[in-house]
């Protein structure tokens, strides 16, 4: 039986939380001393926010027991609702987006760290949303549940079904004991490392409000720039080098850095995924120096930029220096692959992550031995632990899963699209929250040309790779909302 009363308590809670992000970007427009209209622009959402999250909190249970079917469905919903009432600033900006599904589209694209766009012109932008837009990777990068889980004095121990659900990776591992510290210990390490990453940023000459807006965006694996020209606005190898390290950092799994806190650094990061993520990113960008080798007069800055764009994608962060759309085919088909990749499980990177393609390469290996010697035994090991079956047979099925949307939201899109690769990197860069894309929605451009529906059908597509498919296709399913006893296929017992 579907516990609605404990769904509409956690939904509340989120929009409560986030009409307080939202006096954030309302404090950014008196420092910046914008119209009165700009101020009213979050006010108008932080009230409705705050009065709809006490409804729902209100009329919901917050001792009703709960179990994988209702976190997944309060993830599902709750990234929703996040992005329902985060586009109504922006929809207010009715210059710059003219309909509220380009302000959905936008802000489904900032809370699921995607980066893609709408905005014809950002520089156009006030401050207060450039900042709203960017602060929403922040958010989006972590989870807000996890930050829910952080702040709320007392948490059960059924709160771990929301964790499995918002973390993204095959599998998920407390890193202390109590679930509210595992959530604050999360929130610590990546507040510290985003403020590390905005003093050096500031040491590269870029102001506050830029380091934080490209701090964010790094830190949430997201994109989003307050200049048309990205990361390539600044001109300097200095903020390319320090972007490029600051992306991968946060596609490391976050466990590696908690452990390397409290016990030794090298055996912290003597992970099997760690070493497969940094040996793709390094011979990537190995194959995509030698492929764009002389096209710029500098050699030092073709090495530093393939390092950069490598990082940028399968991070699926999503910033730009330079128009890669226009590189040779060879690197456009290294960088699409990148982008189903992504970075590691529990980063805030997106894509199928790495973990699971190191094990769907060691299962396919172990069936081509079992090809030539059917007898023989052949287990998975992974950093010197045997995966169980369970892991493995989940991970092929959320490949399967995972082929099967890929393909229907192609479908959808290649109805609007001019050539297939359009049509196939829209849809990868949305899918795998990467960004930007290739043809009509390349690197320099955006998604402002796209019909109303297919931002539609984006958005959910952003989503679902954002959520790792289950919780938004749980939304679709009639059985989810039956309140039948029998009806306990998605229970799952203490």
């Amino acid at each position: 039986m579907m516990r609605k009363t404990i769904v509409k308590y956690i939904l509340g809670k989120i929009l409560i939380v986030e009409s307080c992000f939202m006096v954030l970007p309302l404090i950014v427009s008196f420092i910046y001393k914008e119209s009165y209209l700009e101020k009213i622009h979050f006010i108008i959402p932080i009230l409705l926010c705050f009065f709809v999250g006490k409804v729902l909190e209100h009329f919901g249970d917050s001792k009703a027991r709960y179990y994988t079917k209702e976190a997944f469905l309060s993830v599902g919903l709750g990234r929703i609702f996040l992005s329902l009432f985060g586009a109504i600033p922006l929809f207010l900006e009715k210059e710059v987006y003219p309909t509220y599904i380009d302000a959905f589209f936008e802000m489904v694209s900032g809370f699921t760290t995607t980066g893609a766009g709408v905005a014809l012109d950002v520089e156009l932008l006030p401050h207060s949303i450039l900042f709203w837009r960017s602060f929403s990777h922040f958010v989006g990068g972590m989870g807000v549940l996890v930050f829910t889980l952080a702040i709320l004095p007392k948490v059960n121990k059924q709160a771990s079904f929301l964790m499995k659900a918002e973390v993204p990776g095959p599998t998920f591992g407390k890193i202390v004991s109590k679930l509210s510290d595992s959530a604050k210990m999360l929130y610590k390490m990546y507040t510290a490392l985003t403020v590390v990453l905005i003093i050096f940023l500031l040491f590269g000459g870029l102001n506050l409000f830029d380091s934080m807006i490209f701090a964010f965006g790094a830190a949430g694996t997201g994109g989003f720039a307050n200049y048309n020209l990205s990361a390539g606005a600044f001109n300097s190898r200095y903020v390319e080098v320090v972007l490029t390290i600051g992306m991968l950092v946060f596609g490391v799994n976050f466990n590696l850095y908690y452990y390397a806190l409290i016990k030794n650094v090298r055996e912290a990061f003597d992970s099997e995924e760690f070493k497969f993520y940094i040996a793709i990113v390094v011979f990537a960008s190995i194959l995509v120096f030698i492929n764009i080798y002389g096209m710029y007069k500098s050699v030092s800055y073709t090495l530093i930029n393939s390092f950069f764009t490598v990082s940028s994608i399968i991070t699926t962060t999503g910033y730009v220096t330079v128009d890669f759309g226009k590189r040779p085919l060879f690197s456009r088909t290294i960088l699409i692959i990148l982008m189903f990749i992504g970075g590691c499980a529990g980063s805030t990177a997106g894509g199928i992550k790495v973990s699971r393609v190191l094990v769907a390469v060691k299962s396919a290996l172990n069936e081509m031995k079992k090809s030539i010697s059917p007898k023989r035994m052949l287990l998975i090991n992974v950093d010197k632990k045997t995966e169980n079956e369970e892991i493995v047979n989940s991970t092929l099925n959320y490949f399967i899963v995972y082929a099967m949307l890929f393909l229907l939201f192609l479908l959808i899109i290649s109805f609007e699209s001019k050539d297939f690769e359009t049509a196939f990197a829209a849809v990868a860069t949305t899918f795998n929250n990467v960004g930007p894309g290739l043809g009509l929605f390349g690197p320099m451009e955006n998604f402002h040309s796209m019909s109303q529906f297919g931002k539609l059908v984006l958005s959910f597509a952003m989503l679902m790779g954002r959520l790792e498919i289950f919780p938004i296709l749980l939304l679709f399913s009639p059985k989810t909302w039956k309140s039948s006893r029998k009806n306990k296929d998605f229970e799952e017992k203490l």
